[in-house]
């Protein structure tokens, strides 16, 4: 009996094995090189229902919502989809961290949401009349448990939520979300990823999405029919909803 020809099988099965095995592990070693840069994508939209307690006045029906992004070490797998994907971005880690570790990244993230959080109670309250300046004591607790979302750009879209507990519906039954930094003396300032956080929105089927005037023109391309609303302060944002004009659009 001639094994001549087994033999030859054999040898190609075992290379054709063998050539797998090592397309394989490049792949998987190609998911650890490292790139520089972090994938952003879009994130959860999520109702401030749950997420926002103001003392005395519980969540309404309809409750403003609040968008993130995801950031990831980026691939090379995610480098090639950014290319042509437009939900997914890239961003140079070092001009996102500076001179900062990641854990001190996060840390400053922590604390800026922290702080956002006290300006947002404070810039609603003072729309409504019950403080004038930061040094006074806010009438009313407010407690916003973001789990581990950070940083500042809900700042927006927390005022709104805590002034339409405290004042009048501000949602009235339509689906709302936003993004945009709030300071002080309630001007609204610029994020990053609009694109992402519009997409995300979409998806979720928001009716109007709120964003800082400087970001408006970026959120527009990627809005399809929903409405989006450019905002350069707090009190713009209320009058929008409240009277259905958009100063943005």
């Amino acid at each position: 009996m001639n094994r001549e020809p087994q033999k030859a099988d054999f040898s190609r099965r075992l290379k054709r094995t063998a050539l797998v095995t090592l397309v394989l592990l490049a792949a998987l070693l190609l998911q650890y090189i490292p790139t520089g840069y972090l994938a952003v994508y879009p994130g959860p939209c999520s109702s401030l229902g749950e997420i926002v307690e103001v003392e005395g006045h519980p969540a309404r029906e309809s409750s403003f919502y609040m968008v993130s992004i995801l950031a990831k070490d980026a691939s090379i797998y995610a480098v090639v989809r950014a290319l042509i994907d437009p939900s997914v971005t890239l961003w140079s880690k070092n001009q996102v961290l500076g001179s900062m570790t990641p854990e001190e990244y996060m840390a400053e993230n922590r604390r800026l949401m922290e702080e956002s959080q006290r300006i947002s109670a404070y810039v609603a309250m003072r729309a409504r009349g019950l403080v004038s300046s930061r040094e006074d004591t806010l009438p009313i607790n407010v407690s916003i448990k973001t789990g581990e979302v950070a940083g500042p750009s809900a700042g927006l879209v927390f005022a709104l939520e805590i002034l339409s507990r405290i004042d009048g519906d501000l949602v009235m039954g339509r689906k709302i979300a936003g993004t945009g930094v709030l300071d002080e003396t309630g001007k609204v300032l610029p994020v990053g990823g609009v694109a992402q956080k519009v997409i995300a929105c979409r998806r979720q089927g928001v009716d109007i999405f709120l964003v800082p005037k400087a970001n408006l023109e970026e959120a527009l391309k990627f809005a399809g029919k929903m409405r989006i609303i450019g905002v350069g302060t707090f009190d713009e944002a209320v009058l929008a909803l409240s009277s259905g004009k958009s100063p943005g659009r």
